[in-house]
Parts: structure tokens; C-alpha cells; sequence
């Protein structure tokens, strides 16, 4: 069996210092091994456990801060199909409301689910840009595939996961010429002219088509955001240098390490 490679990107909504406070005990709830960590890279060992069928694999997190925020790009290789499932054990130990869900939850709470779409939505953060933002979630059937279609801030998008593969398909906005809607007793078909063809995503469930177009109509209105200007210094400067040195004192980080991050948060403050 060879071996695979999976990525995934995260935004935590705190600082880099309360970051690399609460991924650990997150990893270790999950039952997986923190190997190292800086401030800038965190590795997991994932072990072998046959009773659950999962497979071993190695897990590299590369920290970066943003604006108040943490990324964490995620690269996951190992065995078999569970490499999303691990970075889902992971998130399970984090606070409440910690990781930025892309809007997932409150698109998906307006969705009674059916048989399927379940697993899509859970895989959905998956497959997302970091920063993009889902507005309207429908169930229904792409090319003879049940999934979700997803209109997002940026496109419109359908994905059918089965066990072990995945198949997604992507429409952006700027290449939707139209998008028309067909109502009938046993759902909705909303078909999408782009680029010259059409797609055609069949049985949705009553008023789903119509919060996806209005989700692709306003994001089409909506004018690309402007390159934010630079940040105003914060006034946690203090509360991040006193949780980086409860992290030096349990031994997570070095003396070195300690300095280097020390250094990080000052130069932002400058």
C-alpha cells in the first residue's frame, strides 16, 4: 500500500502563544504524540491501532501568525484513508469556537440532512481555501453523485465523498455567466451556465436553490476586499509574553526558543 499525502489549512482564532498552549493537550486527548514543537512547527506521531483501523502517520504543522490569528498548515503522510480523520481527532480537543469553521455550522444548520450529506459536510473544511467563507449548503445530485453542492465567497462547488476517495467540483464566480432555478414536487434543480457550458445539480431539497443563488448572486456583487492596511499594535503584549513563559517553564519551548518567539512578539509590537 503506498504511502499518502494530504494537506489542510487551518485559522485559530487566538495568538500564536495560546496556539501552541492548546494543541498540545488537543493531540494528546486524540491519543497521538506531539514529537516536537517551536514556535514556528509542530510534528505528531500518529501510532498504528488495528481495533480502530487506524494507520500510522506522521503529522507536520507549519505555525504562522496573522493579525491576532494562527494558521496552521497542515501536512499529513501516512497509510490508508484516515488522514482527514486525524486532523478531525485533533480539533475535537480544542476550546469551543477556537477553530474558525468557515461558516460550516450556521450554513449547514439551515439544511435538514438526509441519508447522505453528512459525511460532506464534515469533510467540507477540508477542501476550502483559508479565509474562504461558505454562505448556502444544498443536498442533492451532481452527474448521478449524491453530495452537497456549497456556495462559498468565492465559488460554487460540489462534493461527493465515499469511503476512501473524494470527487469535488469547482465553479468561481467569475466564470458563472448564470444560474437558473426549476422547482417541482420532488425537489429543486438549479443549473449553472459557466464558461460557455452547463451544470446541472439536481434534487434539492425546497428553498435550498434558492439560498444558493441568492448566496452566488450577492457574492458576485460583492467587491473584492481591499489589501487590509497594516495592523495597530495591540495592548496584549503582556498577556503573550507572560503565556510564552508559562510554556517555557512546562518545558514545551527551550530557552532558545522562548527568545526567538519573544523577539516575534515584540518586533510586531514595533
Amino acid at each position: 500500500m503506498a504511502t499518502i499525502s494530504r494537506k489542510v489549512q487551518w485559522t485559530l482564532l487566538t495568538d500564536p502563544t495560546t496556539a501552541l498552549q492548546v494543541l498540545p493537550p488537543a493531540i494528546e486527548q486524540a491519543k497521538f504524540a506531539v514529537k516536537s514543537l517551536t514556535p514556528s512547527e509542530i510534528a505528531v506521531d500518529v501510532p498504528q491501532a488495528l481495533l480502530s483501523n487506524q494507520w500510522a502517520a506522521k503529522i507536520t504543522g507549519i505555525i504562522t501568525p496573522d493579525t491576532g490569528n494562527t494558521h496552521v498548515d497542515w501536512h499529513v503522510e501516512g497509510l490508508g484513508n484516515k488522514h482527514y480523520k486525524h486532523l478531525i481527532k485533533i480539533s475535537e480537543g480544542l476550546p469551543e469556537g477556537l477553530l474558525d469553521d468557515h461558516g460550516i455550522e450556521a450554513a449547514a444548520s439551515q439544511v435538514p440532512l438526509r441519508i447522505f450529506g453528512r459525511k460532506e459536510i464534515a469533510h467540507l473544511a477540508n477542501v476550502l481555501d483559508r479565509s474562504e467563507t461558505v454562505h448556502a449548503i444544498g443536498v442533492g445530485r451532481y452527474e448521478n453523485k449524491a453530495g452537497i453542492a456549497a456556495a462559498t465567497d468565492r465559488r460554487l462547488l460540489f462534493l461527493e465523498k465515499s469511503i476512501g476517495s473524494e470527487d469535488l467540483t469547482s465553479f468561481s464566480l467569475g466564470a458563472i455567466q448564470a444560474v437558473d432555478l426549476k422547482k417541482a414536487l420532488g425537489g429543486e434543480t438549479l443549473t449553472v451556465s459557466h464558461s460557455g457550458t452547463k451544470a446541472v445539480i439536481m434534487g434539492l431539497g425546497h428553498g435550498q436553490g434558492d439560498s444558493l443563488i441568492r448566496a452566488i448572486r450577492t457574492a458576485q456583487a460583492t467587491p473584492a476586499p481591499q489589501q487590509a492596511a497594516p495592523a495597530t499594535p495591540t495592548t496584549d503584549i503582556i498577556g503573550q509574553l507572560e503565556r510564552l513563559a508559562e510554556l517555557k517553564a512546562k518545558g514545551i519551548l527551550t530557552d532558545d526558543e522562548f527568545q526567538q518567539q519573544k523577539a516575534v512578539i515584540l518586533a510586531s509590537q514595533g
